[in-house]
């Protein structure tokens, strides 16, 4: 990962600890850990600030179904 975009992992990471709540876990545990932070989806997959791949099984019925950035879709939000 270059510089550039450690630094802005680091900012996220840190803006997530700061400002969200994240009520599928115990706060302090979280903060204990390192925050995922997704910087895109393709398809049916997420794509974290590493460059690493997860299958969003769990994310909507939307993902499930048409996944993410569809070209139909982006055209139609386009217009």
């Amino acid at each position: 990962m270059n510089k550039s975009k450690k630094n802005r992992t680091t900012t996220l990471a840190d803006w997530d600890r700061t400002y969200l709540w994240h009520p599928f876990t115990q706060m302090q545990e979280w903060e204990q850990e390192e925050p995922l932070i997704i910087e895109r989806g393709k398809g049916s997959y997420l794509i974290d600030t590493d460059g690493k791949k997860y299958l969003d099984g769990t994310s909507s019925i939307w993902v499930n179904l048409h996944g993410h950035r569809h070209p139909t879709l982006d055209r139609a939000i386009k217009q």
